[in-house]
């Protein structure tokens, strides 16, 4: 499954198109950090805040890595149902997990890809000179979970039939990523030159935090795919997209409650819990590999 979605996924126009965009986007922000650092250079001072840290570099690798990028599955699910091949490929022994998850991690391919191939860029920047090293590999890290969680999204909403609701998960996804990401930036920018041990400790904590939250809604766009790849083949029974969609919408509000149950130090334990939840949602029957091994 992942041999042939890479294959594909390499020569399409969703990924071709806006790995040439990031690369002249990240190639203009490059250029414009370097007039701005040259001595002399007379410039507003929103231009200059604009091409500080994080600046318009990682907002430019952001926009197209963790939100251009992702949508080249829109139509994913609902492309492999309307032409039966998620039935073949069922019949063909592929779990339904296996299937979704396949279609993710070829995304996961592609977007280590493209940042990968900005590390030329990373090393010129820090060669320009006024660029820390630990501040981006931080940012290098969120990016890629944010670009993650909105490909489990993005995946999820590809079963739906029509754009409207399509369009719906993906903002309401989009929008808590978004908001996660801008918060997970601002405590990057304000944590440079901290020495206290507490002082890292708390930032390490919040980090990692922020890094489950975007692996929540990678998981909870992956079980949503599985949910409408089971409509695809019964579908008389019950939809089970609606728990999945709840739990993408309340699901901020619930590690709210559990913050503030816990005085915020709890937070990432009911995180954890909530991402275990969300992970055996739909499990399969304990029989199936049983009756799948039978004569």
């Amino acid at each position: 499954m992942v041999v042939k979605e890479l294959r594909q996924g390499l020569r399409a126009r969703g990924f071709v198109i806006p790995f040439l965009l990031l690369h002249a986007l990240v190639l203009t922000a490059v250029a414009l950090e370097y007039l701005l650092s040259r001595p002399g250079t007379t410039a507003s001072a929103l231009l200059r805040a604009a091409a500080g840290e994080p600046g318009v570099f990682w907002l430019a690798v952001y926009v197209v890595v963790a939100g251009v990028m992702p949508l080249r599955l829109m139509d994913s699910l609902r492309g492999e149902s309307e032409g039966r091949n998620a039935e073949l490929l069922l019949l063909g022994g592929l779990t339904r997990w296996q299937i979704v998850r396949g279609k993710w991690l070829v995304q996961a391919v592609l977007t280590l890809l493209s940042l990968v191939s900005l590390l030329p860029y990373m090393l010129v920047r820090y060669f320009f000179g006024g660029v820390e090293l630990v501040p981006n590999a931080f940012s290098f890290g969120s990016v890629t979970a944010a670009a993650l969680g909105m490909s489990g999204c993005v995946l999820g909403a590809s079963g739906y039939a029509g754009l409207g609701m399509r369009f719906l998960i993906i903002a309401a996804g989009g929008v808590l990523l978004v908001t996660a990401s801008f918060s997970t930036e601002i405590m990057i920018a304000n944590a440079r030159g901290v020495a206290r041990i507490t002082d890292l400790a708390l930032f390490a904590y919040f980090y990692a935090y922020a890094l489950l939250f975007h692996a929540l809604y990678a998981i909870i766009g992956l079980q949503l795919g599985r949910a409408h790849l089971k409509l695809f083949l019964l579908p008389y029974e019950i939809s089970p997209t609606r728990g999945m969609v709840a739990m993408l919408l309340t699901a901020p509000f619930m590690l709210l409650a559990g913050g503030i149950a816990t005085c915020g130090w709890g937070a990432i334990l009911v995180l954890i819990l909530l991402l275990y939840a969300v992970s055996v949602f739909d499990k399969s029957a304990a029989g199936t590999q049983w009756v799948r091994s039978a004569p």
